[in-house]
């Protein structure tokens, strides 16, 4: 995914990779959102007013969980990326600023963010569904349709990546794991 024109370059540069305070506060937002997603599935109580907004309280266990090794190394990489983008959420709020809530919430397995990312502009295969985890055993809960611009933001998982849908406007559609891989030729265009 290393071919791209000037024209992608600058949509992506504009769309998803500018530095502004927007971005800054959705990456903060995603980072937090996955580590505090980690600690619900683990029966921890949220005292916040995001932490009860987002996630629900009704089966949680106290405020000290147990964690399995996997989940306190990435919630320790998670709070070491939070630190190096001096993150703070406002948790006195009672929303997210993400797209992608919905199906972040129905994942089985809870992606990485990236400090790169790149896209596939104009989709040119066959529409393709969406899993809530790296696996083909995971429900479908999105798809990618042609003419979608796909994103990638995340870390892959062996052959699969997270990645968030958008129509040609960079529109939110879809997210959702899928093991798809895109080229010069199914692709109008990459950037990234």
């Amino acid at each position: 995914m290393r071919s791209f024109s000037l024209a992608a370059l600058s949509l992506v540069t504009t769309a998803i990779l500018a530095p502004s305070l927007a971005l800054a506060d959705e990456f903060c937002e995603d980072l937090w959102f996955t580590r505090n997603a980690i600690m619900d599935r683990a029966g921890y109580c949220f005292g916040s007013k995001l932490g009860q907004a987002i996630f629900d309280n009704s089966d949680c266990l106290g405020k000290t969980v147990s964690l399995s090794a996997e989940d306190q190394e990435m919630v320790a990489e998670l709070q070491a990326l939070e630190r190096e983008g001096d993150c703070r959420v406002d948790t006195s709020k009672g929303s997210l600023s993400l797209p992608d809530l919905a199906q972040r919430q129905a994942l089985w397995h809870l992606p990485l963010r990236d400090i790169s990312e790149s896209a596939c502009l104009g989709w040119r295969g066959k529409s393709v569904g969406l899993h809530a985890g790296p696996g083909k055993d995971t429900p479908v809960i999105g798809k990618i349709t042609p003419g979608d611009t796909i994103g990638y933001s995340y870390l892959p998982q062996g052959d699969w990546d997270y990645v968030q849908v958008f129509d040609s406007n960079w529109v939110f559609k879809s997210a959702g794991w899928t093991d798809l891989h895109v080229s010069p030729q199914t692709c109008s265009d990459i950037a990234g």
